[in-house]
């Protein structure tokens, strides 16, 4: 197998991603800095905590380590943050990545994935697909990922080296080291004591998936065979959208709670898109991934993770 850097290796789904590559034989290293709170993985070869924005920490590590490839999930997540503090968002998510290809060019890299995400397509109904669907970024952390494609995209033509976009949509997973929606809900369901809560949007549609099957899909990217692909997109999908009424109401299922939802007006967006349904389907046919974990299982291993699966 490839030796591989991950950056982010720490974060939900880096941790995954080494994981799964030592446990089918591969060598990997962690870059993180460890700002998500969680530790980094006990399966990596090397861990390394470091900032991506250091341009020597980039090039000691790539001279030391001599990855064949890098799965790039180093990013600012977390959207209010990406909106209160936007030159941070852009420096972390634009500024170090353009850092990382610059390294990784020097140091022959050959390939290059990077994770990217739904929210960098247009506000639409319906399926949204790599091939036809119009981007247009609607806020701070999608327009960094915007960016990031073209960055790769510029990256892998001008050196003949292979790139792959990862558009990722919801994902959901018990150590989510972001405020998201599943987080709060259990949250308040932990504190409530008749089954409460409040929340802000409860229509907004959403395709939900589990953080395992998206270490899986990372990993299909990382050893796509066509060589003769220089730069591609897929989206990581279930296509299959539930709103966050419906999300909450499987929650309070799963924990045996019957759940009375309030609108907190504090709690609403202003502007929120309506639907943010991916179409796996080129996935499928390209890559031969597909979730395994349906929406119901996906959210009963987030409440109950120690589950044997």
């Amino acid at each position: 197998m490839m030796r591989l850097l991950v950056t982010g290796g720490a974060g939900m789904l880096g941790r995954r991603v080494v994981r799964q590559w030592r446990a089918a034989g591969g060598e990997v290293a962690v870059l993180d800095n460890l700002s998500s709170g969680l530790s980094m993985p006990p399966e990596a070869s090397l861990a390394v905590q470091g900032d991506l924005r250091d341009a020597q920490v980039l090039a000691d590590l790539l001279a030391s380590w001599r990855p064949d490839a890098i799965l790039h999930l180093a990013a600012v997540h977390h959207i209010p943050t990406c909106e209160n503090q936007r030159a941070h968002c852009l420096e972390v998510n634009v500024v170090g990545t353009e850092r990382l290809l610059a390294a990784a060019e020097v140091a022959q890299v050959s390939r290059v994935v990077i994770a990217s995400s739904g929210a960098v397509y247009a506000w639409r109904e319906g399926p949204l697909s790599e091939l036809s669907s119009p981007l247009a970024a609607c806020d701070n952390y999608a327009l960094s990922k915007h960016c990031n494609e073209q960055q790769l995209q510029f990256w892998s033509g001008r050196g003949g080296h292979i790139g792959r976009v990862a558009r990722i949509f919801n994902a959901v997973g018990h150590d989510d080291p972001n405020a998201h929606l599943i987080p709060d809900v259990l949250k308040q369901l932990r504190q409530s004591s008749d089954g409460c809560i409040r929340l802000g949007n409860l229509t907004p549609r959403r395709d939900y998936l589990h953080a395992d099957d998206i270490a899986r899909g990372l990993i299909a990217m990382l050893n796509d065979p066509r060589t003769d692909v220089s730069f591609d997109v897929f989206n990581l999908c279930s296509g299959v959208e539930h709103s966050v009424e419906q999300l909450v109401q499987q929650l309070g299922d799963i924990v045996g709670v019957q759940v009375k939802v309030g609108v907190d007006p504090a709690r609403q967006r202003r502007v929120d898109r309506p639907s943010q349904l991916g179409d796996p389907r080129r996935t499928l046919e390209l890559l031969g991934w597909q979730p395994r974990l349906a929406f119901a299982e996906a959210l009963r291993l987030v409440v109950f993770p120690d589950q044997v699966r």
